[in-house]
Order: structure tokens, then sequence, then C-alpha cells
């Protein structure tokens, strides 16, 4: 690590960055910088050469941490290229068992099921679980998300289906060994099916390190440092497997603060970091008190309200100091709690507080216990013209454009759904005249007929009569409608929901009206539709049978469980009121925050018992006898106040619905020092609480997601490709992400590939694999989807088996060693980090061969040394290996499968600078947002986007 990195650590960080050998316990508490410590650290050891990158793993929580923490440890090691393995758990764990899937009985192209996909599957296979107490023939998905929320809980605990079901043969309990039994069945349904859930990918790694101990001591002797981020967030069986990578070497640093132990709820175990030095005698431990964020009087205040949970945090049992000191100058203003005689009152003085102060709006924080609670302030702040970002509380499904699809494909699905038929009928695509349509719906609900009935008779005459004064144009319109659903009803019987759905944009023009009318509102319209794309091709993959009447079942379920995708996350750079619940805001700092609706049962919560469950017998969390899950709460109360850096208010009120008024939340007495609650309100006007319900801008459209200044590009080899091609097709891929009917070439391609890729992971393994393996590894990743006739498909099947029959014989003669199979790569470069992966990386005498496989249709092998010659893709690959080992591999191949022919070519180092130049020209481009269109007549007739491109030249 340089002078200048060590020049800007404090001394508790550079103890923790310059650590030796063996076990550290880093305890970070809020704002201390402790994702600079890890990536410091992680520099220091490559710099002092304890360590080579690749021996290196950092594990953290989310995608975005471990995004964040790649591109600053790029930035930091001026090493070129660094191999270190920065993930999530749950990636780590896929990276794991996708190279060694045989070993556990598993194939290497698994699917990982999503929660709500899991829910899908579950009602699928219900009729096959073992169920009695658990079973409502009235409604038998009643109690799907409480079984598996159960099983998830049990896997985090480290308890297999087995040894839950002897627990609960001992206790004879029927109602334990039942939740056993379809425990056991689901596990062993998912395996039939190849389908893996999230806990998974951690509970198969535990089993495949404790059953293989080769496999367990490969992986500890390539990693030899161990770095955690957020470590009390761990559950139980994620500490296990920290553990046994570890092993006897113990090069383990963990990060973290118990105060900040907020996701009991997910399975994390505070345990973890409060019993790190009992689990590691020879612990070195270091703590960081040196705050960078907020003022010291918001520092004492939080430190008064989570004293509170003595004795059992970490500052009490290891007896150390965690009182936080403020490092950064700010000014001290008091915390202030403000007391309302209603939440109308409450909501209104916090905007006129905001507006007051002026500045920056981003520079605000509006942080709830519940996204419920968020509504009466978003009303405020409208009604003052403040502009607000937030999750949107109803998420996609709340949005115009996705409330018209999801009313279609209820239509389709279920011809007496009136309430969607109303909604289609007005929508944007139909325009039905208002007042008709009233009409007509009022004849219809008096005569107890459903729209649709009304709808196909509106001429039929007799009773009809008295519709007679429905306008010629409303009628046209009714008749274009029930022409529609009767082409779509036909499509529907043998045509997937996503065929379905994208025929019905594309017929209706509204894909190409948002493509080709660019604005924000337009772009944010496609990328929600893109979302909801995403939900439809999730169910393909787990359904039994995919047709939009099961689809739309599926949909009700997941919305009864409350399962709603966020949108497109806000522009960071949006000047707006941040509105956020305190788990979303965790890791974030604002120069003032609200905490708001600070009253008892809002916050703290009233403790609720999962639907079934966790015996505590089976808890191996060591848990605290008494108000452990208020204590959660005030740890999360105080993570809320830990994020104000200037001035942070505290607000609550008497009313919030309901006959009774609310009393203050006890934290606010904690943190006030309070003895009781002052409750002298603060009342508002009786015509500013009529003002604060006015409407609500619904049509919430965030600006896009931008580069800041000095942000790295992340850039792929078809992202690049694709924008050298047409920068429009890049924006409508890459950023829009508009949705496409199936492509029976990329179906093709992607099973071939995947096939060829279980074969050479088992080769890489050194497991058996026979040609019949192939073959059903082929069969696993078919879709009949896209393909003109059953006949085009089975020609297509027919080639694909024959071209792996031919890969198959050829690969067995071979005499290269496999070195990496779909091995990934960073490079970063000039503020660019070009991202892919080889899909396999031979030796032969020392020598390097990198192999990308096609399933384009060559059958000359001057056409391939053609395609070779003029390969980008393989100018990057060059560059990416050159960077990776600081050499230029011997050779580098395009396998075209089909004919078994191989296109080989050595790349030069004036290859690779002109691929780079041509690398910046895009990254410009995309910096620049220049999305311009480059027509012409060939690549417009290969492109996918051709019918609705403003700028298509066929």
């Amino acid at each position: 690590m340089n002078d200048d990195c060590q020049k800007s650590l404090n001394l508790e960080q550079k103890k923790a960055v310059t650590h030796g050998a063996g076990p550290q316990l880093v305890i970070a508490g809020a704002g201390t910088g402790k994702t600079t410590v890890i990536i410091n650290r992680i520099a220091h050891l490559i710099s002092s050469k304890t360590a080579k990158p690749e021996e290196i793993l950092a594990l953290t929580f989310t995608d975005k941490a471990a995004e964040e923490m790649e591109s600053r440890v790029d930035q930091l090691v001026p090493y070129g290229y660094v191999d270190v393995s920065i993930a999530t758990f749950h990636a780590f764990g896929d990276r794991v068992l996708r190279e060694h899937a045989l070993d556990l009985g598993l194939t290497s192209d698994y699917r990982i099921l999503s929660i709500a996909e899991q829910l899908v599957f579950f009602r699928e296979h219900i009729f096959q679980f073992p169920l009695k107490h658990y079973k409502s023939l009235s409604d038998p998905t009643r109690h799907i998300e409480a079984l598996l929320a159960v099983i998830s809980r049990l896997q985090d605990e480290d308890i297999g289906a087995e040894n839950y079901l002897k627990w609960a043969a001992k206790t004879k309990n029927k109602e334990h060994l039942e939740v056993g039994q379809v425990y056991k069945k689901y596990q062993a349904l998912k395996m039939e099916k190849g389908f893996l859930d999230f806990a998974d990918q951690v509970g198969l790694v535990l089993r495949l390190f404790r059953k293989k101990p080769k496999v367990l001591k490969k992986f500890q002797e390539k990693y030899k440092y161990i770095l955690v981020d957020e470590f009390q967030d761990t559950n139980y069986a994620q500490f296990e497997l920290l553990r046994l990578l570890a092993g006897k070497r113990a090069n383990l640093t963990v990060v973290g603060d118990d105060d900040q132990a907020i996701y009991k709820f997910r399975g994390a175990a505070i345990s973890n970091i409060i019993n790190f030095e009992k689990v590691y005698k020879k612990t070195k431990k270091v703590v960081l008190c040196d705050n960078y964020r907020s003022s010291q009087i918001i520092l004492d205040t939080a430190y008064r309200l989570i004293q509170h949970n003595n004795p059992d945090r970490l500052e009490i049992k290891a007896k150390i100091d965690k009182k936080l000191k403020a490092a950064a100058a700010i000014p001290n203003k008091k915390v202030q709690h403000l007391h309302f005689d209603k939440v109308a009152s409450e909501a209104d003085a916090v905007a006129k507080i905001i507006k007051e102060k002026g500045g920056n709006l981003s520079d605000f924080a509006i942080l709830v216990r519940a996204n419920a609670a968020a509504e009466p302030f978003r009303r405020a702040l409208n009604m003052l013209g403040l502009a607000h970002k937030s999750p949107n509380e109803q998420g996609l499904y709340s949005f115009p454009e996705i409330k018209l699809l999801i009313s279609f494909l209820r239509v389709i699905g279920d011809l007496a759904d009136s309430a969607s038929l109303y909604n289609l009928a007005v929508s944007e695509i139909y325009q039905l005249n208002p007042l008709d349509l009233q009409k007509i719906n009022t004849f219809a609900s008096r005569r107890n007929y459903t729209l649709h009935q009304v709808f196909s008779r509106l001429d039929a005459g007799g009773e009809y009569d008295i519709l007679n004064d429905i306008s010629a144009e409303s009628r046209a319109t009714v008749k274009k409608i029930m022409d529609d659903i009767k082409y779509y009803l036909g499509l529907a019987k043998e045509k997937s929901t996503g065929e379905v759905l994208y025929l019905f944009l594309k017929k209706t023009g509204l894909l190409a009206r948002l493509s080709k009318e660019e604005n924000l509102k337009n772009e944010q319209r496609l990328k929600n539709i893109a979302r909801f794309f995403e939900r439809v091709r999730e169910f393909k993959e787990i359904a039994q049978v995919d047709r939009v009447c099961e689809f739309v079942k599926h949909l009700g379920v997941m919305r009864e469980a409350g399962e709603n995708p966020e949108t497109v996350l806000v522009d960071n750079d949006l000047d707006a009121v941040n509105i956020l619940t305190i788990h979303k805001a965790k890791g974030l700092e604002f120069k003032v925050v609200f905490m708001v609706s600070l009253v008892a049962d809002k916050f703290p919560v009233r403790h609720r018992k999962d639907p079934i469950e966790l015996p505590q017998a089976l808890i191996k969390e060591d848990i605290p006898d008494k108000d452990f899950s208020l204590q959660e709460e005030r740890r999360l109360f105080y993570v809320g106040m830990t994020r104000a850096k200037e001035e942070l208010y505290l607000t609550s009120a008497l009313d919030y619905g309901g006959k009774r008024s609310r009393k203050v939340s006890q934290f606010i007495l904690e943190t006030m020092d309070m003895p009781k609650a002052d409750i002298s309100a603060i009342k508002t006007s009786n015509r500013d609480q009529i003002e604060l319900f006015a409407p609500i801008e619904t049509e919430n459209y965030p600006l896009l997601k931008k580069l800041k200044k000095g942000e790295p590009l992340p850039l792929s080899f078809y992202q690049i490709d694709d924008y050298l091609t047409c920068p429009l097709k890049y924006k409508f891929v890459h950023v829009l992400r508009v949705p496409l009917l199936p492509n029976h070439a990329i179906i093709y391609g992607s099973a071939l590939h995947s096939a060829a890729q279980a074969y050479d992971l088992a080769r890489l393994n050194n497991n058996n694999f026979t040609q019949k393996d192939l073959g059903e590894a082929l069969l696993r990743n078919w879709s009949s989807e896209g393909f003109i006739s059953t006949e085009h498909e089975q020609q297509r099947l027919a080639k694909a088996k024959q071209a792996l029959k031919l890969f198959f014989k050829k690969e067995q003669k071979s005499k290269r060693k496999i070195k990496f199979v779909e091995e990934s790569f960073s490079i970063p470069k000039q503020n660019i980090i070009i991202r892919g992966r080889f899909d396999r990386v031979d030796e032969l005498a020392g020598k390097i061969y990198i192999v990308d496989f096609k399933s384009s249709e060559v059958y000359k092998q001057e056409d391939a040394d053609e395609r070779v010659k003029n390969s980008l893709q393989l100018a990057l690959y060059a560059l990416a290996w050159k960077e990776k080992f600081k050499k230029m591999p011997y050779r580098l191949e395009l396998y075209f499968l089909e004919s078994g022919l191989v296109g080989s070519i050595e790349k030069t180092e004036k290859d690779i600078d002109k691929a780079w130049e041509k690398v910046l020209v895009v990254a410009e481009g995309i910096r620049t947002f220049n999305f311009t269109a480059k027509p012409n007549y060939r690549s417009c007739s290969y492109c996918a986007y051709n019918e609705i491109c403003p700028a298509s030249a066929v």
C-alpha cells in the first residue's frame, strides 16, 4: 500500500489494515470507515507481498456493496489487474457449486429460484407434499409462504431435512413431523427439477465441503486470506462456511458493529460477532471510534439510546469503549423532538422545515419504519412543490403501463374479470369514451352481467335497446376490443404468456410509440415494461405449463403474498428529498434527517410471531432471555439516528387514525432522557389539513441513472459490439432493455453452449461425463419458444444433437488440459472496466489457448480463419489475459460447434491497441449519452428492433 493511502488512515485503521496472520475482529461503529479498512487491507496484503491477489477472498451481503468494493479496490491498487475474489456469500457459493455440481449429484446448469419463484414452484407441486395440518382444500396455497419461511430459517441454522425429521420424531409432535416431511420433499423436488434456492447456495457448499475434504482443501489452499464486511449480518450457516474456509490457518478478518445488527428477520445471528473471540481465542481486536459523518451531539444522543441494550452489547461483554467521537468539524445542533396533534400536522411541519431551510433537497431524508408510513409525507411535500424520491410504495405493479399489461393478461385469462376489461377499455390503447363506458358498466352491474357479456351483445336489441344512445364511435371501439380479445384468446391456446404479451405490445403499437418518442418518461416506461417481462420469463422457467391463465393465477398469489418488485432505482444525482425505510437507508448519510411516526406500535413495532415458529430448541444462536425483538428495534432506531450528519429531528403525533391516541415511542424517551413524554402537541389549521389530501403524483418517473463524473464505466464485449454496430441498438438493449420475442437462434446457441460447458466442467474436475449426459444437458437447456414450427424445432434439435456428438468425439481425443471454464475477468484501464468471461482456457505444453464457442453456421476453414482474424472479441480476450497474467496467450480460437471447425490466431500487441481504440470510442459515446442511430441496410436487416426503430433502413 502506498504512503498516501497510509497517511489517510487513523491509528486504529492502520492497525486493522496492517494486521498480520490469524483472526482479527474489527469493531467499526457507524461512519468509522469500515469499507475503507477492508479495501486498504486488501491493498496492503498485495503490496507487502503477503498474499497474491488470487489468494484473497472478500465477502459481503449485496451485489451493490460487492461492486462498490471491487471498484474501490481497482482504483486503490496501482498494480494493473487485481484478481481478488470479491463477491456476496450467495455468489461465492454459486461459483463453488457450479464448479463441483456433479460431486453433489447436481447438474452445473441448475437454476436459482427467487423468493417469488419458490412460491410458484411450491404451488405447482402442492399436491405432492405430505400436507395434513397445513392443508386447506378451500385455499390450498394458504400456508405456502409460512412453510417456505420456516424451511429457509432451518437452512440458515444449518439444519438439514433429515436432522430436523430426527428431532421432530423425538418430540412426537405431528406438526413438526409434517414440516420435516415437507422440507425433505421440497429439497428432493428441487434436486429432481434442477432448481436451488438462495439458502442452498450456502447449505449445499457446507455439505460439499464436509462430504469432500479434498474439495475443501483446494479452496482452503486457494484463499489464504478472507475478509468479511458487515459481519453482524451473517447467519449461523454462513459463519460455519467461513470457519471451514479459514481452516487452521484462520487468516480471517471480520468487520462489523453489533449495534447495527438489524436483519434478524432474515436469519442474521448477532451472536456471531458477540462470540467471535470465543470461537477464535487468539483474535486480535481493533475498535474504530473516530466517526467521520456526524456531529458529536448526534453521536452522544444515539449512544444514550443504544446503551439501553446493555448488558447484551459487545461493549459490555468485551469490556471495550465503543463511544463514537466526531472526527469532522460539524456544528453541534441539538436533536429535536416535535410532537403534533395529527399525522397531517406532523407531515406538514416536516415539509415546511425543509422548505424554510432551503439548499439542496437531496441533503434531506425522511426515514420511516415501514413504507406504509410514507404517504402523508409525500402529500405534504407535494403541497409545497418539493420534489421527492422514494421506492414507489406499491412497486412495479402500480405504474400505469404495468397496470395496462396486467389488465390485458387478466382479460385474456379470465373473461369474467370486468374490472380489468374496464381498465383496458379506457386505457391509452383503446380510449373508449368514459361516459359511454360508464353507461355500459352500470347496465351490466344492475343485471349482474359481466362487462364482457355486455360488450359481446351490445347490438343484440331487446333489453340492450336501453343502450341505444351509445355513440357509433364507442360501438366501433367496443367491436375492436372484442375482435382483439378473440384474436389473443386464439394465440393464448398455443403460445406462452411472454409471446402473447409481446404481440399485444407490438400489434397495438405501444412498444413502437414508446421507442420512437424519446423522452425520460417513455424511457422509464420501457424499463418498467422490461422488468415486468423479467417476471413473465421467470414464471416460464419454473412453471409446468406457461399459459396466460396460469400466469394470472401466479400473479395473484404473488401479490397476495406481498411480492411487488421495486422499480428502477432513482438517479442519485436528482435533487429531491429522500424518503426511505431505515433498512434501505443503512450505509447512506444525509445532512438533515427526520425520523417520523415515532409512536408505540409503529416504532418499535409490536413483535409478531412467525406463522410457523422455528423451535427454540433448534436455534443455535445465543439469544438474550428478554426483549430480544425490542433490542433489534432499538438497533434499527440507532441506525436511523446515525444517518444524520448535521441535524436530526424526531417527530411523532397523537392521531394516526383509529379511536385511541398514540403514545410517544419509548425510544424517544430513552434518546432524549425524558422521564415521560411531553404531550403538548403542535396543531395545524383545518385548511392546511384539507390541502394535504391533494392528489399525489402517481406517475413518479425518476430520471435514468447517469454516470457520475469520474465514475468507472463497466463494459462487456457485447455492449461494445452493439454500440459499434449502432448506438441506438445499444440503448435499446442495454439501457432500456426493450423486450423481444424469444429468438430460435439464441435458444439454439444457448442450449449448445450450456451443454458444452457442462462437459467442460466435468473434465475440469475429473468427473465422468458421457455422451448421454451431454444430450441430457442439451435438453435441460432447450426451449420450444421462438421456432417457426414444430418441424423447424425438431430439425434444429437434431442439428444440435449432431453437433454435440461431433464435439464429444473430438474432445475425447484432445490432449489439452482444461485450465478454466467460464472464468470471469474484470480489467480496469483508463477509468473503464472491461468485464467478461472466457468460455474455456486450455493448456498444452505450457502454452495457453483461449477458446470461445460459436453456434454459427461456418463450414469452410477459410471462413473460420477470416472470422478469427476480424474478431474484436478475441482481441479483448487477449487484452484481458495479458493484464491478468502479464503475458500474451499463445493462441485464441473460435470453435464452431456445428461443423467442428476451429479458427485459430495469435493476437499481437498491435491488435490489442487497435481494439482498445475502439473501446475508447464506445466509452466516450456512452459517457456523453450519444445514442444516435447508424442505420445501414445490412445491420438494420439483422436487427431485432428494426420494426420499432425510428431510424431503421429496412
